[in-house]
């Protein structure tokens, strides 16, 4: 925890976060050039890299497989590690792909084509949209059989039938719900799912055009901009009012309203039950991401059709696993056929990742009470310190009692809080002698800017920050991981970073 402040290689851009774990999914960015560096794919970042966000940077072992398969199988041109066969033949599919290979070798699946940058790029786009990639856990188990690394990492583990572990924990959570429960690869992989089988319902009603409500994760937008029939976005969470207006125009043609619970990053929340009635009214289903928050902190289960959650945040703890899990809900008139379709765009873990992920989620309620704890106390720092402008969180003026209707606990808030600093953002971010990178949901404090990370277009450009001003985005967000530090030590260190 606090400790690792005292760590030197927390300074150090591109360690693993975990400091010690080959699985880690996070990396240090200690500076706001290493975080430009890292999107402007300068060479003297990326080349420092340990670790990174998988769906966003291969891992090593994968790496170590695409070696293995140009030197000792003769694989020239672009080649993919996908999770499934499936997964490969869907991307085939999907992009029209001519004279493309399937691979497969030991149970590691390869997607191989001719040199052709716009499909490369499409598939690349494709694998971290959706999250079919293979696990790094995966790759580990095959280069061993291969010989091609010593040994295997080891960690704590629950090997007792893991995925009904998982799926028990977490339908603990909704008891008496019969919430059907659909472990993915990741929790995009769970949006794209349900996102697939569910605009092949509604399109068969005439149905095509998608809503985003509010400002929601990159992959969540680009989800819907590139794979649907349509899609528009409604900025404004907390009034349904140009919402109701549109669908009064409009509603025929809307397959679904996909939002986050609370958003990201500004941690936004609607008011539910006024959605769902509007909903209702319409007969639109809603598409709930609860990662910002997680299971054990929120409950959508009686508003929403379907409730998405990455599980690699809060239920893991550790940022070691890439995982999610889809719910679907039997109130929801579309319940059979997401039963019966959703699986096919489903891509499901591999037994070492449900292994790890059985021994960490035994731990969420408890992770998340105390996780909760701290993020009122920073929150309150924060709202109360001069140098800081906005304080965005679950227990905000704006977002209080809209929370309250979905929090399982009258005082247990998200463990995510994001601020807008008041001074120069590299003398704050470089400064903080905190953990700085990707991910949210871990145990540990954990420092991300944003914006720079999510949309680097937008902040680099003089018209991307033009439109960030118009939708009230500040291109300088600080988003912050809470963790289960000391309250006391973590104010210390955000003192000194804001000049105190």
């Amino acid at each position: 925890m606090l400790k690792e402040v005292q760590e030197p290689f927390r300074r150090v851009c591109g360690e693993r976060i975990p400091f010690s774990n080959v699985h880690a999914v996070s990396m240090s960015l200690p500076l706001v050039a290493d975080v430009i560096g890292y999107e402007e794919k300068r060479v003297e970042t990326l080349s420092r890299l340990k670790a990174g966000y998988p769906r966003f940077i291969a891992h090593a072992y994968v790496e170590k497989i695409l070696d293995y398969n140009r030197e000792r199988n003769g694989i020239e041109g672009p080649q993919f590690i996908v999770n499934s066969r499936k997964a490969a033949e869907h991307i085939v599919d999907l992009f029209e792909i001519p004279s493309a290979s399937i691979l497969e070798d030991e149970g590691m699946i390869t997607l191989v084509f001719q040199n052709n940058k716009e499909k490369e790029l499409q598939v690349l786009s494709f694998i971290q949209h959706t999250g079919c990639l293979v696990s790094s856990r995966k790759a580990e188990d095959y280069l061993f059989k291969k010989g091609l690394i010593d040994s295997v990492y080891s960690e704590e583990t629950f090997k007792e039938d893991p995925e009904v572990s998982v799926c028990k924990e977490l339908g603990n959570l909704y008891p008496g719900k019969n919430l059907e429960i659909l472990l993915t690869t990741s929790g995009m992989n769970g949006i794209y799912a349900t996102f697939k089988a569910l605009d092949e319902a509604r399109a068969k009603e005439g149905k095509i055009l998608w809503l985003r409500l509010g400002w929601l994760y990159v992959d969540n937008i680009r989800i819907l901009e590139k794979y649907s029939r349509g899609s528009r976005i409604f900025h404004e969470v907390g009034n349904l009012s140009e919402l109701e207006e549109f669908l009064k125009q409009e509603g025929n043609r809307v397959a679904a309203v996909l939002t986050e619970s609370p958003t990201n990053p500004l941690i936004q929340v609607p008011d539910y039950p006024k959605l769902k009635s509007l909903l209702d009214r319409y007969g639109i289903p809603l598409i709930a991401d609860i990662s910002v928050a997680g299971s054990a902190v929120v409950d959508l289960s009686s508003y929403a059709d379907v409730i998405v959650e990455s599980l690699t945040k809060f239920a893991c703890g550790n940022a070691d696993v890439m995982m999610g899990a889809v719910f679907l809900n039997p109130k929801s008139e579309y319940f059979h056929f997401l039963q019966e379709r959703c699986p096919a765009f489903v891509e499901s873990p591999y037994v070492r990742d449900l292994e790890r992920m059985a021994h960490e989620v035994r731990g969420y309620k408890e992770r998340v009470r105390a996780i909760g704890k701290n993020a009122l106390i920073l929150a309150e720092f924060f709202q109360n310190h001069p140098k800081i402008k906005a304080v965005h969180w679950s227990g905000s003026e704006e977002n209080r009692e809209n929370f309250s209707k979905i929090a399982r606990e009258k005082n247990l808030h998200c463990g995510v809080i994001t601020i807008e600093p008041g001074i120069p953002l590299e003398k704050f971010y470089d400064s903080l002698e905190l953990l700085k990178g990707p991910s949210f949901g871990t145990e540990f404090t954990l420092n991300m800017l944003y914006m720079y990370l999510a949309h680097y277009e937008l902040v680099s450009t003089e018209t991307g920050r033009a439109f960030l001003q118009e939708i009230g985005l500040d291109p300088s967000l600080v988003r912050i991981s809470v963790g289960r530090e000391n309250p006391d030590l973590l104010i210390g260190e955000y003192k000194k970073a804001l000049g105190d």
